[in-house]
């Protein structure tokens, strides 16, 4: 039986770090941008163009017509096929999945450890900042902006409100350090 960790997280807080960190700690599989690329490579498609797509919701046109039959808007395939990926690694192997809508999308299997990684502004403005070398006026309009767009996304694609407690099993803050957070997250996992 597959065990799955999802992780979701505020831009800046560090939950990509802490993904990798928690996937050595325990041993796993740990994919992020990789569902992006099997999406593009399942679809046909340059990576960079999905990669786009897939931080923007769909826009108002619902349906579009190509070689005289209806087709969905990219974004939305691109949503529908990373979810078949997401379900697919779920079903076959122990991993850790960082992508905003993995906590929604496996709502329905066993055995998933659903986190949410946040931080105060400053701290991501900060880790923002030393990471990206960007200045606090920049760093800050990139987060807010960043944060945005995976609310949006999450919003738009799901029945749930991205960021709020119900949806999932653990939110912590990153500034109790980022190792201290992975070793959080791989003791709740031994427990599922």
């Amino acid at each position: 039986m597959t065990k799955i960790i999802t992780i979701a997280r505020e831009y800046g807080s560090g939950g990509r770090i802490i993904a990798q960190k928690t996937a050595e700690k325990l041993d796993l599989v740990y994919y992020d941008n990789q569902i992006i690329d099997l999406a593009a490579q399942e679809l046909g498609f340059n990576i960079d163009t999905i990669r786009r797509a897939a931080q923007e919701r769909s826009s108002g046109f619902l349906y579009s017509m190509v070689g005289g039959s209806f087709q969905m808007p990219l974004n939305d395939q691109v949503f529908a096929t990373q979810s078949k990926v997401i379900r697919h690694l779920a079903s076959n192997e122990s991993c850790i999945i960082v992508n905003g809508c993995a906590d929604y999308i496996l709502e329905d299997f066993d055995n998933v450890l659903k986190v949410f990684i946040h931080a105060p502004l400053e701290s991501r403005m900060r880790r923002v900042s030393e990471e990206y070398h960007e200045d606090e006026g920049d760093a800050k309009k990139k987060i807010i902006s960043m944060d945005k767009k995976r609310s949006n996304y999450y919003n738009y694609y799901t029945t749930n409100k991205w960021g709020h407690l119900k949806n999932f099993d653990l939110t912590i803050n990153s500034d109790f350090g980022l190792d201290e957070t992975a070793d959080i997250i791989a003791e709740m996992y031994r427990k599922l």
